[in-house]
């Protein structure tokens, strides 16, 4: 058997893997919350060519062991939008699909969706796939708006005593207050509350980020690996009106593209050249 031929068929295969993952890297540069993928490639398995001659081994290539999730911060870009929010710690946001799936993502890019009719709204907090955002507990987030709170006062004329209306009832005015237990009138407003928005966003975090399975849509799937996600109740893990970029390096990426293209054209190579010594020997005979 001509091993060389062999040995670099292993390598074009694993090269091909490689430059795979690189290319899925690098098309993700833009993409909100990505983390690259890098290979880990093995070697083969080794052959003593003659039997008592332990000094004298064979190798027969390489393979793709795995791939690993690298967990560098991204950059955080600020975009003065109030429902875009930048994941700066190990934790992630949970969402729930349509089937009720959840996932976990550092794409912090939210909006408000209606759930209700315009009689009775339903405000409630998704991604850009229409996903669930959750809180804490694993709920959908229920979007609240700001009431402006007035306590209501008698008008007093110049000597302190009550003015009387037309309808003979005691006038009244309002005083705009910020504690609830002085107002007696809420009005409601268009304005969402975002600090109250804010402290009801749930994160999470698991024992063990490399175990996470990266998914399509800038989500990860838990697994047996990861553990499940517990809640981190820390108000610091997200930075408001901003959102954490692409954590690829393009120019380290180039460079093991550059790489693995090279490796791969001394496999083709190396096949050649053992084919055609095939050849040779075969015409010999």
């Amino acid at each position: 058997m001509n091993i060389s031929f062999y040995t670099a068929r292993t390598g074009l295969i694993a090269q091909q893997q490689g430059m795979d993952i690189y290319a899925n890297n690098i098309a993700n540069v833009n993409t909100i919350g990505f983390k690259s993928l890098r290979p880990s490639f093995a070697e083969c398995l080794y052959t003593h060519q003659h039997p008592g001659r332990d000094e004298w081994q064979t190798g027969h290539g390489q393979w793709l062991a795995k791939t690993d999730l690298m967990w560098n911060q991204g950059g955080i870009t600020f975009t003065d939008q109030p429902l875009d929010l930048a994941m700066v710690e190990n934790a992630f946001f949970m969402t729930m699909d349509g089937d009720g799936n959840t996932y976990l993502t550092r794409d912090g890019r939210f909006g408000i969706s209606n759930l209700g009719t315009d009689a009775n709204p339903d405000w409630t907090l998704v991604n850009g796939l229409g996903d669930f955002v959750l809180d804490h507990e694993g709920n959908r987030i229920q979007v609240t708006f700001e009431t402006i709170m007035y306590r209501s006062e008698p008008v007093l004329d110049r000597d302190n005593n009550p003015v009387i209306g037309a309808n003979g009832e005691p006038m009244v005015t309002r005083v705009r207050v910020y504690n609830a237990e002085e107002a007696d009138i809420f009005l409601p407003t268009q304005d969402i509350d975002y600090a109250a928005l804010y402290a009801r966003i749930g994160t999470f975090n698991v024992q063990n980020n490399w175990g996470l399975d990266q998914a399509e849509n800038n989500r990860f799937i838990v697994t047996g690996r990861s553990g499940l996600p517990v809640a981190d109740y820390n108000m610091n893990n997200f930075i408001p009106m901003a959102v954490e970029m692409s954590a690829v390096d393009l120019a380290g990426e180039m460079v093991h593209v550059i790489e693995t293209q090279r490796s791969y054209q001394l496999n083709a190579r190396m096949i050649q050249t053992s084919d055609e010594l095939m050849r040779i020997v075969n015409n010999l005979k």
